[in-house]
């Protein structure tokens, strides 16, 4: 029987259905003579159109979706409306009349032919107050091809993988790729017979009996994705684009993957910084060269990233100036570091950066803190910087924050980017994604593509939460083959001392002027010279005093900014009360744990204040007096010591190293000096380095390459303070330490 209708049945059909028409609008109060109306899908107000979950969703069969609101579930296929006619977007409150012919569907998400998806983003893009996130790479398809495919009903693989969090309609079996070393993927996918024949095809297969999950080579992601493709009722998420960006090399069977580090041509750089590099510094140095200057150096503390800096730096010393962006207590170690390794720097040419209004260009080597980064707005524009280091890089972990924000836009002009951190992640791996954008901004442009993937992405009522974490094997082999390098000194324990001692620089300019005034009339009064050794002795003690109160600030800053950069334990020496009790002042004030052993605290509480420091699972500082807690306590928990004032008699200071140095250490330890230049640590740091080095001779005492190096900085080359140097070996001896007047 035939089915076919004839003209004038189709005739009656179309003249019934306008009429149908005309009672509906003259029902809804519309004149059906006028020009029909644009259709306007009602759009809430609070909704962001702009954010990442409202986005087109691409369906298998050619139709693309738009969501308006933060709705995720896929209309189902009788809901979906082929529109051909252009479409206006505007706020629901303009107009609430929909065409008689549409019906809005009850998910709240249109759904398009992919014919009609250039006209509909050129009628969006003409409304000034909606914005609409296109398909990713629809820009480059080709719509007729796209078009021909959807009308043969085939799943249009390629593009959906363009999507984020692309979903095929009614796909019943799930799965997704991980990458698990850099040259294999798995698969973790429920079972389907269509799926086990494809995997079965592929020539580098493996089954893990354990995990129940199928890997293979990269060489075969390909074939494999593309034959998983095919199969109607299975979707698998593919690797992200970052990781075949990274790894394209694997992918191709033709080329063979050198994990060797090329060595760099170092010629150009000063030897004195070459020629002092241990080999796994070296090794630094060529895998920045390896990555065009640009990398996060994420080696654990105490194996030597300043100097791996330096000498990248130098290697392109051509594009500088150079911008060194560091915390503000090490701005002047940062200074002395660079004198140090590269002495054909002339003094004016390094520059610190101590107020907002100082120029931030001035030098060849120009240091700033973080802080004070945030106030230069005025300055940041102009001439870029080629070179950039960014010390303790996990300072820029929030984006939202004023030192991120000033940092940025430098970071995106530098050629050479240098991130520095021994914690790059404090807590989650959220807070990489600043770092792995100044890196290498190609890899993640947008945020949410980073969190779903390794951030355990959620969606919640209020909008998204990336505070968890997920896949992290794939991010660690990812950071790793693109932008990171990170050793840690279990790796490479065989070349470093056993201790390692270091000089801090810190600067006392924000003292009062009183305290100014107190220092400087010190030193003077140590220059007139003295007849006797205990007038000798007094006036060093009141300088010697005096800088204490001077290093206070300083002091404060440093202990800070270990604990922001993640220093779950460590020891922190003094002398004068007055340090000690503005130490646990402000760790207090932070809530942070912490021990105190001085002169007063009894004999019988000590080895219980040392216990609850070595076995509490929690941060906690050691706040310990220089002459009574140099010996006799056990604190190998912690690997860094940081001595907050100086002491005339080096033997003590190595008593107090030891705390941490002493059977039961697995770690190497790092010493910390700190020296305040215009205190009378200019005069003791030289004179303790000098008897250190007899000890040494003699077997007492273990010397290394920082502590060696640093000495030389010190030595004035002005008599009168050599003069006082050798005042304070001479007037301070064994028999005095109880006399010192700092307890």
């Amino acid at each position: 029987m035939s089915t076919t209708l004839t003209a004038e049945q189709q005739r009656m059909i179309e003249e019934n259905r306008r009429k149908a028409l005309e009672r509906r609008a003259q029902r809804l109060g519309q004149n059906p003579t006028s020009a029909p109306k644009q259709f306007v899908p009602p759009v809430k107000k609070e909704a962001h159109i702009t954010d990442n979950h409202n986005k087109d969703t691409l369906f298998g069969n050619g139709d693309f979706t738009t969501t308006w609101t933060s709705a995720r579930d896929d209309p189902p296929p009788a809901k979906r409306q082929h529109v051909n006619q252009p479409l206006t977007c505007t706020d629901s409150s303009t107009s609430s009349t929909k065409p008689a012919q549409l019906s809005y569907p009850a998910n709240k998400a249109w759904n398009f032919s992919m014919e009609d998806y250039q006209q509909l983003m050129t009628q969006v893009a003409s409304i000034a107050s909606v914005s609409l996130r296109p398909l990713e790479g629809a820009e480059s398809l080709d719509m007729a091809a796209v078009t021909s495919r959807a009308q043969d009903g085939s799943p249009l693989t390629a593009l959906l993988k363009l999507c984020n969090g692309w979903q095929k309609l009614g796909a019943e079996v799930q799965g997704q790729c991980v990458l698990v070393s850099p040259s294999r993927f798995e698969i973790d996918i429920d079972y389907h017979v269509d799926v086990i024949a494809a995997f079965k095809q592929m020539p580098t297969k493996t089954y893990d009996m354990k995990t129940r999950k199928w890997s293979f080579s990269l060489q075969d992601y390909k074939r494999l994705m593309g034959l998983l493709g095919g199969i109607a009722a299975v979707e698998v998420e593919p690797l992200p684009r970052a990781v075949v960006q990274s790894f394209s090399a694997s992918f191709e069977e033709t080329q063979a993957r050198n994990p060797d580090i090329p060595e760099a041509d170092l010629s150009c750089v000063e030897p004195a910084i070459t020629s002092s590099l241990m080999p796994f510094q070296m090794e630094g140095v060529n895998y920045a060269v390896s990555k065009q200057g640009r990398l996060l150096l994420a080696d654990d503390m105490g194996l030597g990233k300043t100097v791996q800096a330096i000498c990248i730096a130098a290697y392109y010393r051509k594009e500088w100036p150079v911008l060194v962006v560091a915390p503000s207590s090490v701005r002047f170690t940062w200074a002395e570091s660079f004198r140090r390794w590269l002495p054909s720097l002339s003094p004016d040419s390094i520059n610190v950066v101590v107020k907002a209004k100082d120029n931030l260009r001035a030098g060849l080597v120009n240091i700033v803190s973080y802080d004070l980064l945030s106030r230069m707005d005025k300055q940041l524009p102009g001439n870029p910087f080629n070179v950039l280091i960014m010390d303790e890089s996990h300072f820029l972990k929030n984006i939202k924050t004023a030192r991120c924000k000033a940092a940025l836009p430098l970071l995106k002009t530098a050629k050479r980017v240098i991130l520095l951190s021994g914690t790059p992640a404090m807590s989650r791996p959220a807070e990489l994604y600043t770092q792995i954008l100044a890196v290498r901004p190609t890899l993640f442009p947008r945020f949410h593509e980073f969190g779903l993937r390794y951030c355990g992405a959620k969606q919640l009522a209020w909008g998204w939460d990336y505070s968890g974490s997920s896949h992290l094997g794939e991010l660690k082999l990812l950071l790793s083959e693109s932008l990171m390098l990170r050793r840690l000194k279990s790796d490479v324990l065989s070349q470093l001392p056993s201790k390692q001692r270091k000089v801090v620089t810190v600067t006392i300019d924000g003292i009062s002027n009183r305290t100014k005034a107190a220092l400087s009339a010190a030193a003077m009064e140590l220059a007139r010279g003295h007849q006797n050794k205990r007038d000798e002795k007094e006036v060093l003690l009141i300088f010697y005093n005096h800088t204490a109160e001077a290093k206070l600030q300083a002091i404060t800053e440093y202990i800070n900014d270990m604990l922001e950069c993640g220093r779950e334990k460590f020891l922190v020496f003094a002398h004068h009360k007055l340090v000690l009790d503005h130490i646990t002042s402000e760790l207090v004030k932070k809530d942070v744990s912490f021990i105190r052993i001085d002169g007063s605290t009894p004999s019988s509480e000590r080895q219980h204040l040392c216990d609850k420091f070595q076995y509490s699972g929690k941060k906690c500082v050691a706040v310990l007096s220089i002459t009574a807690a140099n010996m006799g306590l056990t604190l190998h928990a912690a690997d860094l010591v940081i001595f907050a004032e100086l002491f005339w008699n080096p033997g003590v200071l190595i008593q107090a190293e030891d705390r941490v140095h002493r059977i039961g250490q697995t770690n190497n330890v790092n010493i910390h000096y700190l020296v305040a230049k215009g205190t009378v640590d200019d005069h003791l740091w030289p004179m303790i380095q000098a008897k250190m080095q007899v000890l040494e001779q003699v077997g007492l005492s273990e010397s290394n390459l920082s502590a060696n190096a640093v000495t030389a900085q010190f030595h004035s080359k002005d008599p009168s303070q050599r003069s006082i140097a050798e005042m304070f070996a001479r007037s301070f001896n064994e028999d005095d330490d109880a006399d010192t007047g700092g307890q």
